[in-house]
C-alpha cells in the first residue's frame, strides 16, 4: 500500500481551487491514512466442507474497494451537509485512502510480490508530481509512475466531484419524500400480485412476496441523495463501517 506520506502528499497536490481547507482538510489528512490504523470490516463468504457461512473480514488491499468509496463519499457529503467539516473529512479521506490503494497492482507476472519495492519508487517519484504524469497512461498498475499517476487523477477527481456535487437540505426532505413514495408502490405492487396468486397461479403468489420483501430492503436512489443532504442515515449493507452517522 501506498505509504502515509504518499496518501497525504497526494491530497496535498490534487486539493482542487475552490474547495475551503480548515477543518475539512484537517480531517482529509487524518482520514487517508486512518484505514491503515483501524479498518472496515466486509463480509465475505467463508466455506469449510460442505457449510458455508458469512463472516467480517478485512478488505484486501490493492483491489479498488467501490462499495466503501461510494459510502464514505455519501458519509462525506452527510456531515459537510450538517455543518460538520472535520468529520466530513475524515469521511471523504478514508475514500481517498481506499482509492489510492486500489491504483497500485503488487503482484508482477502473476506471482512476483513487488509491494515494498513499488512503495519505494512511488515515494521516490513524489517530488516530480504532477509534472511526470504529463503524457501517461494512468491506470492501475504495478508501474510505480502508472500506478502514482492514477491515483492522483483519482484523488483530484473525488475531491472536484465532492466540491461540485452539493445537496441542499431542503432538496434532501424532498429526494427522500420521492424515494420513499417509489420503495411503497413497489411494495404495494408485489403484495397485490401476491394476493392475486393466492387463487390464481402458486408461482404469482411466490414471485410477488419476493418482490415485496425486495422493494422492502431496496435503497432507491434518492435515498442516497437524502444522505448527501444530511437528511437520512444510511447503513451500510457490506459489512462494518469504522465512521456512521
Amino acid at each position: 500500500m501506498p505509504s502515509w506520506a504518499t496518501h497525504r502528499r497526494l491530497v496535498a497536490l490534487a486539493w482542487p481551487q475552490g474547495l475551503p481547507k480548515g477543518d475539512l482538510y484537517r480531517g482529509v489528512i487524518k482520514g487517508v491514512v486512518e484505514p491503515d490504523v483501524i479498518s472496515d470490516m466486509l463480509y465475505v463468504k467463508k466455506c469449510g466442507g460442505r457449510k458455508c457461512r458469512w463472516a467480517l473480514a478485512p478488505p484486501k488491499h490493492h483491489e479498488l474497494q467501490i462499495s466503501l468509496v461510494e459510502y464514505y463519499y455519501n458519509l462525506a457529503q452527510y456531515y459537510r451537509a450538517r455543518g460538520d467539516l472535520y468529520n466530513a473529512g475524515r469521511a471523504l479521506g478514508r475514500a481517498l485512502h481506499y482509492i489510492q490503494d486500489g491504483a497500485v497492482k503488487t503482484k508482477k507476472w502473476l506471482i512476483l510480490n513487488v509491494h515494498d519495492s513499488l512503495e519505494k519508487e512511488i515515494e521516490g517519484l513524489l517530488n516530480k508530481m504532477p509534472e511526470i504524469c504529463r503524457g501517461v497512461r494512468a491506470e492501475r498498475s504495478n508501474n510505480p509512475i502508472k500506478a502514482l499517476c492514477h491515483a492522483y487523477q483519482q484523488t483530484a477527481a473525488l475531491l472536484i466531484r465532492f466540491r461540485d456535487e452539493v445537496v441542499p437540505p431542503d432538496d434532501a426532505v424532498e429526494f427522500y419524500k420521492r424515494g420513499r413514495r417509489k420503495k411503497l408502490a413497489l411494495i404495494a405492487a408485489g403484495l397485490v400480485a401476491a394476493v392475486i396468486g393466492l387463487s390464481t397461479y402458486a408461482w404469482l403468489l411466490l414471485a410477488g412476496v419476493v418482490a415485496a420483501a425486495t422493494a422492502a430492503t431496496w435503497t432507491p436512489k434518492e435515498y442516497i441523495l437524502a444522505m448527501r443532504g444530511g437528511y437520512v442515515c444510511l447503513k451500510p449493507k457490506w459489512g462494518k463501517a469504522v465512521m456512521s452517522c
